[in-house]
């Protein structure tokens, strides 16, 4: 066997070095140890060291050597954008920095920030912006790429993906980090080169580079880590646009007037960051820059004067809708007085003055927005626009020209919403009385002149009795200027001698004088003052608490005295009492945890939206929402608490959200918003139709809008009773307790995999609007039903009927209800509504949230339960059947392959005929309406055709549209004679 083996060459190797041998040692303490613990002598020792995997004093060392305050460095500049400081800043992001982050945040609070500061301080250049957002891609794409091939993600990767995140955030925390990359770039590049390290800056941040690589590794992290993470403000738009406008304003203010190279530098920036979408969140802390610093204004107007037109126009816009948010910002807890207002306006005026003096271009552009966006604005701030404007006569004169111009075309009296076209009234109506003052001849001649006269004749031909009325006002208006006192034009309407129309024609006599920017200033610190007055309240009550707590009690020895009763018996005329139930705190074993400072119930407004607002105390903020309801109509029927407060109390409502997930949190939050607008119906009415198209919210909260609206003008109405019922019923559920309980989840979770409906709102607010509806749907379908069953069960004569005694009878007979919805429900509720989703869809057409299939079907359920509970006798009747039935026609477009918008459809059309049947028979619906009235019922008999199925929705469709066809029949018949000519017409 050894035979086999044969040795070919034999070698003797020499003795390798043990693991422990000291030259080893001494050669790996030369290579690290030794230079490390030296002086740094250039950039290549520096790059060295940090390829040697240093530890964090040999890091803090580096970066200490590497700052740019650091002057024994032999010149070297970390931001002069040279090959050596390049490789400096990879090797320090890729290499040095995810080992060591994770250590600087859990340090000391002092240490740790000001390592992390150095860390910024040498960062804050193009080239680490850019290897940062680098990094970010390379991880990105490996997640991407390898999720697949592993099922289980490394956690080394989601670290390191997490600290390059928070490295990047720390870069960019600051407001002035676009000022300082220009300096640098200022000090230390040539003209070239630095305009073009400018344009990678300008692609990494203002190109949405940096926010959009944000976006996706805060969407990986979200998936891969465990816990809850907070989302990176990098990620969302709004505050990452908000960093760039501030970043803009550091940048405008460090800057001189006449810096070319600044102004254009800064235009470039604010030109890529108006691409990102958010502009008002951009604009907005320039804005306030602009005004909060003084010599601010003269720099943003040369800087905006070099801007495209198209920018420009963008940038005037938003600002003015920034000067609208100033304007409508109270000065106290209170809302702002008239002379508060006033002076606001003056300073805007005075702002906006110096706007169009400086550039023709804004002048032309504040005039198209008076007359296109700036209608839907609040007055105030188009007081501001008029009055900055009627410094030039010939501004007033164009402005006035097209605004009448418009006024007065039929195609704008015929289709557009009546809120736009009482904006414009409006703004006619404040540059007629600027233009009598300076120039009265011209308004003599307008008032003779025929735009004016086709003007008035065209609005007063209107169907439309409130666009009529808005011909009136200005006829009115003008000839009170215009005429003498014997010759004036007078209509005899109520509507000119209302508190509406004697403000319109006071319009004309509003004369907002100039005043200073100072103003404004003055003004928003007093606003910052009370926000921070508001803020600090609950702390100042908490420390109260506490020194009541800590507070010693002083024990006092009193004397104790026998008094003998003279009668016994006196004993026994004493109640006897049930013993006192224990409190469940006194049971725990530990005192040491027992709660004895309970927090109260709210008994006044004010704590009760501090309640509202501490949402870190469980117990009060539960007390707070608990007693909302109560308390807000307690207090409304008297004093001013309320009336105060109600603008507050809606804001925090609206968007309270579940911390706690208290039990029936929607139900109490949804109860508190029905009380506000019950104690404040014309204004809440309002203030909530705005919120709901307006409003940042989401389409939960946005439904809880709707449901607020309609319940509580049925609650307005009479019907509150019976819609407590309602909410507390759910007609939508079906059976759930058909599997073992321990094979499902617990009820969120199941409420949220097991919904039969995802695509409706299943929370108790819609839930009662629908059962409203359904309610609704059976009184009006039940009798039609019984009619018809009773017509085919043979004729009269041969039919038994029972005679009832007058007792039963009675009994049988609804009293009537005072209806206070009747009043304020046309400016308050409906018209509110309806005129902000013509301008809602005017501006985003189909693609508009509000078309959604959890948000349309409710619309119109709402808008039909508010005209329903309006009742038969509203004046305002007619009008809101027109709109109704206009925005009804609109949408039959949308109920194609939709049950619920449908039905939605029909019952709203099937509602509104019936309200017109109960209050003339039909017989102004036909009259007014007969074409559309005619045109739903062919449609609707196509429904009726072309629904298919046996399901309960299908069921539902079916129903509705039988009881619409006979509605539409009955009033054909009736008024058969009035509908010849819409038939004829039709044809």
């Amino acid at each position: 066997m050894n035979d086999l083996l044969v040795p070919l060459k034999t070698t003797t190797a020499s003795p390798s070095p043990s693991p422990n041998d000291d030259s080893l040692l001494l050669e790996s303490k030369l290579d690290v140890s030794t230079p490390i613990h030296g002086e740094i002598r250039s950039p290549e020792h520096a790059l060295k060291l940090l390829k040697a995997h240093p530890q964090h004093q040999d890091l803090r060392a580096v970066l200490k050597w590497l700052h740019p305050s650091n002057t024994s460095n032999n010149g070297f500049d970390i931001h002069g954008q040279t090959l050596q400081a390049s490789q400096i800043i990879h090797t320090l992001v890729n290499d040095v920095l995810p080992d060591h982050w994770g250590s600087f945040s859990s340090e000391q609070a002092g240490q740790g920030r000001r390592t992390r500061d150095s860390i910024a301080s040498v960062l804050t250049n193009v080239t680490g912006i850019s290897i940062l957002t680098s990094r970010l891609r390379v991880l990105i794409n490996w997640k991407e790429t390898s999720e697949v091939s592993r099922p289980v993600p490394e956690v080394g990767h989601t670290e390191a993906l997490d600290k390059t995140m928070s490295i990047l955030e720390t870069v960019l925390k600051h407001d002035h980090v676009m000022q300082v990359v220009w300096s640098r770039l200022c000090s230390s590049s040539e003209s070239s080169r630095r305009w073009l390290l400018w344009k990678e800056l300008v692609n990494q941040l203002g190109n949405g580079r940096v926010l959009s690589t944000a976006s996706e590794a805060d969407a990986i992290l979200e998936k891969l880590r465990d816990s809850i993470r907070k989302r990176s403000w990098l990620s969302d738009g709004s505050h990452y646009c908000s960093w760039i406008g501030r970043n803009l304003n550091s940048m405008l203010s460090d800057s001189e007037e006449d810096d070319n190279d600044a102004r254009k530098a800064w235009v470039q920036m604010l030109e890529r960051a108006l691409t990102l979408g958010h502009i008002d969140h951009t604009i907005e802390a320039t804005c306030d820059g602009m005004i909060s610093e003084k010599g601010n204004l003269s720099k943003y107007i040369c800087f905006v004067k070099s801007t495209r037109l198209s920018t420009k126009k963008v940038v005037v816009y938003s600002v003015l809708r920034n000067l609208a948010r100033i304007l409508l910002s109270p000065s106290s807890d209170h809302a702002a007085s008239d002379a508060d207002s006033n002076t606001r306006i003056g300073g805007t005026a005075a702002m906006l003055d110096r706007l169009t003096r400086e550039d023709e271009d804004i002048t032309k552009l504040l005039i198209e927005w008076l007359s296109g966006d700036g209608i839907i604005q609040d007055l105030r701030i188009r007081r501001a626009v008029i009055a900055a404007l009627a410094e030039n006569s010939d501004d007033v004169k164009a402005t006035l020209s097209d605004t009448l111009r418009m006024f007065g075309d039929k195609l704008y009296i015929k289709h557009t919403p009546v809120l736009l076209q009482e904006g414009m009234t409006e703004n006619l109506l404040l540059l007629i009385g600027y233009a009598h003052r300076k120039i009265p001849q011209h308004v003599a001649e307008i008032a003779r002149s025929s735009p004016y006269l086709n003007a008035i004749s065209n609005r007063l031909a209107a169907a439309s009795h409130r666009v009529s009325v808005l011909g009136m006002y200005l006829g009115t208006a003008m000839s009170r200027l215009v005429d003498p006192p014997d010759k004036r034009l007078n209509f005899g309407s109520e509507e000119m001698t209302s508190p509406l129309g004697e403000r319109y024609l006071s319009l004309t006599e509003r004369c907002d004088a100039l005043s200073s920017i100072e103003d404004i200033r003055l003004q928003d610190i007093k606003a910052d003052l009370s926000v921070r007055q508001v803020k600090k309240s609950p702390v100042k009550e908490i420390k109260s608490q506490k020194g009541n707590a800590k507070a010693p009690t002083s024990s006092k020895i009193i004397s104790i005295e026998e008094v003998d009763d003279e009668s016994d018996s006196e004993d026994e005329d004493l109640p006897m009492y049930a013993k006192p139930d224990s409190d469940a705190s006194d049971s725990d074993e530990d005192v040491t945890i027992i709660e004895r400072n309970k927090p109260t119930a709210p008994v006044y407004i004010n704590d009760l939206i501090s309640g509202l607002r501490d949402t870190e105390n469980y117990d009060r903020h539960l007390l707070a929402l608990t007693h909302a309801p109560s308390l807000i109509r307690r207090k409304a029927a008297f004093g001013t608490e309320v009336t105060d407060n109600s603008e507050e109390l809606a804001n925090i409502l609206t968007g309270l959200g579940d911390k706690w997930n208290i039990e029936n949190f929607e139900e109490l939050r949804l109860q508190g918003m029905i009380a506000v607008l019950v104690a404040q119906p014309l204004e809440m009415g309002q203030r909530f139709s705005r919120t709901y198209f307006n409003g940042d919210y989401s389409i939960q909260q946005r439904a809880t809008v709707l449901t607020t609206l309609g319940l509580g003008a049925r609650e307005m109405a009479g019907h509150g009773k019976e819609d407590k019922t309602l909410a507390k019923a759910n007609p939508q559920a079906s059976p759930k307790d058909k599997s073992f309980p321990s094979k499902q989840l617990p009820p969120k979770l199941h409420a949220l995999y097991a919904s039969e409906k995802p695509d409706l709102i299943d929370q108790p607010g819609a839930i009662a609007v629908n059962a409203a509806s359904r309610t609704l749907e059976k009184s009006i379908l039940q009798p039609m039903a019984l009619q018809a069953a009773d017509a085919l069960s043979g004729p009269n004569a041969l039919k038994i009927r029972t005679f009832s005694s007058r007792m039963e009878v009675e009994k049988r007979r609804t009293k009537p209800i005072p209806n206070a919805l009747a009043k304020v429900v046309a400016d308050g509720f409906f018209f509110p509504l309806t005129g902000r989703w013509g301008m809602h869809i005017q501006g985003f057409g189909k693609t508009s949230p509000l078309l959604s299939l959890p948000l349309l079907p409710l619309f119109l359920k709402t808008l039909a339960l508010i005209i329903h509970a309006s009742g038969p006798s509203t004046l305002s009747l007619p009008l809101m059947t027109t709109e109704f039935i206009s925005l009804i026609l609109s949408l039959r477009s949308l109920s194609i392959g939709s049950l619920p918008v449908m039905e939605a459809l029909l019952f709203a059309f099937l509602t509104v005929v019936e309200v017109n049947m109960a209050s003339d028979q039909g017989r102004r619906l036909a009259a007014e309406n007969g074409k559309g009235v005619l045109e739903m019922g062919e449609w609707v008999e196509g429904v009726l055709g072309d629904v298919r199925g046996d399901g309960e929705e299908e069921g539902r469709v079916k129903a509705l549209a039988a009881g619409c066809v006979g509605r539409v029949r009955e009033v054909v018949e009736r008024e058969e004679r009035v509908l010849v000519g819409e038939l004829t017409g039709m044809v």
